[in-house]
Parts: structure tokens; C-alpha cells; sequence
């Protein structure tokens, strides 16, 4: 079954950072370039919607656990950007895939979804791979076998955390949709994307739909071209990303589905970026409370004071979850039974995970509630705490609505479908009011009984047991590592 997720939006955050006092509210907003949509270049079916399926891929590493941690450092921040993250103990990482086609006639490529970066570019090196035959498997992309493909003659080079790019410039038609779980399909004429010549560390390209032109680029990326072209009304998407029990999801361009969380969705301003942790355009929201509903108890014990306020960053590309210390630290002293594995990481009996806990997340007036049962990571053998994967974590639904700068926020549930489309202006996103109850989903998404205040998201993001957001026009980073992109 298919739910919203946020995929490790806490896995961004950083203990080191010295935070903005400041809170920014809706009068206090992150300002993007406005750009003109026209139809001119765009050939599409629907109306302002487009969906592409997503798929979980999980690769075992041919690594040792001494090499692991020596590159990943227990460190999810400096690997989230790059579209993936490892499990540095069992040496595994897990990302969200889609197929796009390139060129004419077309090549077909799979590509890693990621928030935390705003350029799509394709061809990694398959031998400096962190797995060469799984990257040998998803396609190639070869500007000569196209008749519309053209060399822009200008270099690029992004350095992530973990792993770089270097290569080249080119642009193409990119087509996308049209499959069987989606809805609606495109075609982006002259589309500016790079080709790799080297890389490390990745077996696939990235599909980066952070904020773009003249905030991180000089040119149109996915998301404004999708506008620009008339694809979609306005610059947002919602990510629809597999929960533990479901290897399938989506993202949806222009949309959200109503049918994905529960109750009212809760409007988040983005951090401007002059004021976020990595000063860099990306999707920073604040958290303002944590606390821990223990089994048997009826409400939650906070575990932050007054006046909480930490950033964080709702990011599809990461799959393990890193808190602040202090915070991490409370958390943990709930469970005294918790083993110590070296790095950062800890392991608990299993026997946690059957148990009615949560962990409570508060954004303003919404706290979202992760079960234990998702809190804690099995991998087949030990289960852990602080560091989850993709399948088992906390994860929101998210909304990215980049032309109001906000991120929306709701619990997240799974009761059907309903796909709506974003429109325009302020209120672009539909203020509807989720079509789940707690009674209406599935075991895995528990309430508690004190009636937990409920934020949702409407855009195409599933939702796990926890929280579904959106955002809308604010810039993203899921990283104290910013790319060191050389524009085109």
C-alpha cells in the first residue's frame, strides 16, 4: 500500500548550526523570480497535473563496515544531497527512482528524485560507482544518437557531501509520464540538462527539483519548465514516496491528493534563505516542538522547552534520520535498554516496535505522531534507532509549493485517492480538508487517544504513518554540504 512520506526530513538537520532567533512568518516571506508560463513549447495531455511513478530501490553494498563509515562519517547530511543514503552499518542505501526519456527518438534513463538539489543530469560513471552493475542497468543516455540533441559547449561541476560530477551541458526534448501508475504525460522541448563525464559515488543521474532559475541556476530546471511550458499552473509538486510496506510511489507535478492524510493541512513559511542553517535556497521549514507519548500513557511528555525553534529539511533523496545531540541524547534516555554500536548508532530489542509509543513532532499547531513501529529500523537482523530507512522511517507527505514559499504539513494516512490540481496565486494550493479518519486507514497509521492536532499536505507526496507536508515557494537544502554548481 502506497503512503505519502516524507523521506528523511530529519535526517537533514544539524547539531552544529547556530539557528536564526528569528521565526519568519507569512508576512516575512522567501521571495522567488517571477517567470511567464506560456504553451508554446509543451506538448501534454490532462489539466495542470502530471504524475510519474517512483520506485524504492534498495542496493546491498560490496563494502566493508570499516570503509563504510569512513566515507558516510555517520553523517546523513552529507549524503542526502546527493540524492541517497547509506545505512553505514549494514551497508545498504535506499533512493526513489523514476524513468524520463531523453532526446530523439528517445532514450530512457532512470533517475534518483531528489529535493536537496536542483539540476537533472545523467550518465554517471558506472566504475567509480558505489555499484557498478546496478548502474550499468539504468540506462544511458547518448547525445550523438539524437537528431535534437545539442552540445551547449559549457561545463558543469557539482560537488556533493558524498561523491561529484563533472561534465557537459546539453539540451534535449525530455519526455516524462505516460506510464501506467501515472498521470498525464509531457514533453519539454530544449530541456538544459548536463551529461556527465565523471563521477563518483552514485549509479544513477539526478533529478533535482529544488528552487532553479536565478536562485540556483541560470536557466529553467524541471520544476519551471514544467510552468514555463504550461504543463503545470504554478511551481509545486508533491512527492508520493512508498512507506514500509510498499515499494511504489509518485510524484505529482501540479497536484496533491486529498485521500493521503488526515484533517486540515497546516501552512508553513520557508525559512528565507539569507536566514536558513546552509544560507542556500532551499526548503527549510522550523520545527517547534518534540515529545514522546510512552505505551500505556494518554498524552505526550515533552522532551523540548518553550520557544523550541530548530530547522529542518523535508528531503526525498535522503533514507536515514540524524537529530541534533542534546535532542537525540533525550530521546534516548526513554529507552535504557538501548545498545550503544559505535558511530552514533544504536540498537534496541525489537520487541519496541510492536509497542503503542510515538514520537511527537510539533510544526505550529500540528504535531505529527511516528509509531514506534516506524521509529524504529529492522534490517533484517537488529533493530535500530536513529538511523532508518526509507521503508521503515518517519516519513511526511510532502507538498513543494516554490511560488508561496510555504510547506503544508497534515498526518499522514492512506484511504484511497483524489487528485486534485494546484492552481495560482496565494492560495494556490486547495485548503481541502483530508478525506481520511484515523478509522479509515490502515493499522499502521495509529492515533493516539488524546486526539493529536493534525496538519496535512494536498500535493502528490504519500504519506507514511507520521506527517504529510508541502511547501510551496521557499528554497531547499538537506545539506551542511552545498553543491558547488558552475552554471551554464
Amino acid at each position: 500500500m502506497l503512503r505519502f512520506i516524507l523521506g528523511c526530513a530529519f535526517a537533514s538537520i544539524s547539531s552544529s548550526y547556530n539557528l536564526p532567533d528569528h521565526q519568519p512568518t507569512i508576512e516575512d516571506p522567501f521571495t522567488i523570480p517571477a517567470i511567464l508560463s506560456s504553451n508554446k513549447n509543451v506538448q501534454t495531455t490532462g489539466s495542470g497535473v502530471l504524475q510519474l511513478g517512483l520506485k524504492v530501490h534498495d542496493v546491498q553494498l560490496q563494502l566493508t563496515s570499516r570503509e563504510m563509515r569512513k566515507r558516510q562519517s555517520f553523517d546523513p547530511l552529507a549524503n542526502v544531497i546527493n540524492g541517497y543514503t547509506i545505512d553505514s552499518t549494514s551497508n545498504h542505501y535506499s533512493n526513489m527512482q523514476s524513468s524520463v526519456s531523453l532526446g530523439s527518438p528517445s532514450q530512457q534513463v532512470t533517475v534518483i528524485m531528489d529535493t536537496g538539489s536542483s539540476e537533472l543530469w545523467v550518465d554517471p560513471n558506472c566504475t567509480n560507482s558505489y555499484s557498478s552493475s546496478q548502474c550499468a542497468s539504468f540506462g544511458v543516455y547518448t547525445p550523438s544518437h539524437s537528431s535534437t540533441s545539442q552540445d551547449l559547449g559549457t561545463k558543469f561541476a557539482i560537488q556533493y557531501g558524498t561523491g561529484s560530477v563533472n561534465g557537459e551541458y546539453f539540451t534535449d526534448n525530455l519526455n516524462m509520464g505516460g506510464s501506467p501508475n501515472g498521470i498525464g504525460a509531457a514533453r519539454i522541448k530544449a530541456q538544459q540538462f548536463g551529461v556527465a563525464n565523471t563521477s563518483t559515488y552514485t549509479t544513477l543521474g539526478i533529478m533535482g527539483v529544488g528552487f532553479g532559475y536565478q536562485l540556483t541556476t541560470n536557466y529553467y530546471n524541471i520544476i519551471d519548465q514544467l510552468y514555463v511550458q504550461g504543463i503545470t499552473n504554478s511551481r509545486a509538486f508533491s512527492l508520493d514516496l512508498a512507506s514500509i510496506d510498499a515499494s511504489q510511489g509518485s510524484v505529482i507535478f501540479g497536484g496533491i491528493d486529498t485521500m493521503k492524510y488526515i484533517g486540515a493541512l497546516e501552512k508553513r513559511p520557508i525559512i528565507p534563505y539569507q536566514r536558513a542553517p546552509d544560507r542556500y535556497p532551499r526548503y527549510w521549514i522550523y520545527m517547534t516542538s518534540v515529545g514522546i507519548t510512552t505505551p500505556g500513557s494518554s498524552s505526550s511528555a515533552p522532551v523540548t522547552g518553550a520557544g523550541y525553534n530548530q530547522a529542518i529539511f523535508p528531503d526525498s533523496g535522503s533514507t536515514l534520520s540524524q537529530l541534533p545531540t542534546a535532542l537525540f541524547n533525550s530521546l534516548l534516555t526513554y529507552f535504557p535498554d538501548a545498545v550503544s554500536q559505535g558511530g552514533g548508532a544504536y540498537t534496541v530489542p525489537c520487541s519496541h516496535r510492536t509497542q503503542a509509543g510515538t514520537i511527537d513532532f510539533g510544526f505550529g499547531n500540528t504535531t505529527i505522531h511516528v509509531s514506534y513501529h516506524e521509529w524504529f529500523w529492522y534490517d533484517g537482523q537488529s533493530c535500530w534507532f536513529g538511523a532508518q530507512s526509507t521503508q521503515s522511517t518517519f516519513l511526511l507527505g510532502v507538498v513543494y509549493d516554490q511560488d508561496n514559499s510555504n510547506v503544508l504539513l497534515a498526518q499522514a494516512a492512506n484511504c484511497g485517492t483524489n487528485i486534485l490540481a494546484i492552481g495560482t496565486g496565494v492560495n494556490a494550493v486547495p485548503s481541502v480538508t483530508g478525506g481520511c479518519t484515523a478509522s479509515s486507514t490502515s493499522s499502521f497509521v495509529k492515533a493516539t487517544t488524546s486526539s493529536p492536532k493534525v496538519s496535512t499536505m494536498t500535493t502528490t507526496s504519500k504519506v507514511s504513518s507520521n506527517v504529510s507536508t508541502m511547501t510551496t515557494t521557499s528554497r531547499v537544502s538537506s545539506s551542511s554540504k552545498i553543491p558547488a554548481m558552475s552554471p551554464g
